[in-house]
């Protein structure tokens, strides 16, 4: 749909990782709920970013798309991108486990099969290490989806040189 997917998917994931309890609280404990939009554009980026100078510990969460192929006129494949990462003084959780692991596992379980994302349901494809930088550590996560390419325009005008009924 003239890659309108582009903005469609990450503003539906904002609103998915911003609207959940465990993803906003393994994000930063220290944000009220209430106040989960806060982390947008200073934790949680509709597009990849790399703090440039970090003065303490933060975890972060990315998101792009990508079309990976157009399969004809009608369908595209795009592929949701997701990195989590977090600084080593963050990775340690007080229950056990490590803070990407557990966010990339909620974020899995928020919009793995979501039909908010193109048409049918929004798949895992893979999850893969990422260290963006030093003492970062993290995941990257990819969904596919099936959408369509191009809707059908009544208003596109029918070129001149071509044979009508």
């Amino acid at each position: 749909m003239y890659l309108e997917e582009f903005y469609d998917y990450k503003n539906q994931l904002m609103g998915d990782l911003l609207t959940n309890e465990k993803i906003v609280h393994l994000i930063n404990e220290d944000v009220p709920f209430d106040q989960a939009a806060t982390l947008m554009y200073t934790q949680v980026f509709p597009y990849e970013y790399l703090p440039e100078t970090v003065e303490y510990g933060q975890t972060f969460i990315c998101c792009d798309v990508d079309i990976q192929r157009v399969m004809n006129k009608t369908f595209l494949s795009p592929t949701l991108l997701i990195w989590v990462f977090t600084h080593k003084s963050k990775l340690r959780l007080p229950e056990g486990g490590v803070r990407p692991d557990m966010l990339c596992s909620e974020i899995c379980k928020a919009i793995d099969g979501s039909r908010m994302y193109g048409l049918g349901e929004l798949n895992i494809y893979s999850a893969k290490r990422f260290s963006p930088m030093t003492d970062y550590q993290g995941k990257v996560l990819t969904f596919q989806a099936t959408d369509f390419n191009r809707v059908y325009d009544p208003k596109r005008p029918t070129p001149s040189n071509r044979k009508t009924g």
